[in-house]
């Protein structure tokens, strides 16, 4: 499954767009009164100026290459403030994805992951640039009912439950290595943090899967 397209909201697209181009690297392609929207690999990252909804945070996690996560990790430790995952360490290991990943908050509060996986079976150079970011590989989708928003999207988009996490009321994944829907029931605090309550905020996605593409709007 490949995220095409994800749309967000923010209350500041000035800081957004400074955040996403000068900390992150990506590349502005558009820009407009109500919306920036970057290139991140294969996804088109769009930001919306937020008219309704107060302070709208989100989780979401780009692809990077496995090799790459280390070196990524320690360049840009030095200008964010990594989430710890431990009292030890900052960095998750996902041994059952076969995964390693790190935290960090964005300008808007929202909790940026970057995560590389060996499955994926690219062997990249252990040097990380933005250049490298793959995709937007995860997107946080916090609902009322997590069984029953799963069953809609696998109905709808033909979408199977990811095979390396057992699915439950609390945490259930959709997709694959390359893109995955995590769903969450509204007020499951979001990983690794021990007090931030995921929240349910406007989402506009298009992803492609088995030759089709699925357009979602929560």
């Amino acid at each position: 499954m490949i995220i095409q397209e994800l749309t967000l909201l923010t209350d500041n697209l000035i800081e957004t767009e400074q955040f996403y181009t000068e900390r992150l690297g990506l590349s502005l392609t558009t820009k407009e009164t109500n919306g920036i929207t970057f290139q991140a690999g294969e996804t088109l990252l769009r930001f919306k100026k937020s008219r309704i909804h107060r302070h709208p945070r989100y989780h979401f996690a780009f692809n990077i290459p496995y090799n790459a996560v280390l070196d990524a990790f320690a360049s840009m430790s030095s200008t964010l403030n990594i989430l710890p995952v431990s009292a030890t360490t900052n960095i998750a290991d996902f041994a059952n994805w076969n995964a390693k990943a790190f935290y960090f908050y964005d300008n808007n509060g929202n909790i940026v992951e970057y995560i590389g996986r060996f499955d994926l079976g690219r062997h990249d150079p252990p040097t990380f640039t933005p250049s490298a970011i793959q995709s937007v590989s995860e997107m946080g989708l916090p609902v009322k009912n997590v069984k029953e928003e799963c069953e809609k999207l696998m109905a709808r988009g033909g979408l199977s439950y990811f095979v390396k996490q057992p699915p439950c009321e609390t945490f259930s994944v959709l997709g694959d290595d390359s893109g995955l829907l995590i769903m969450v029931p509204i007020g499951r605090n979001w990983y690794p943090t021990a007090d931030l309550a995921s929240e349910a905020h406007p989402v506009k996605m298009r992803i492609s899967h088995a030759g089709r593409t699925i357009d979602i709007n929560l």
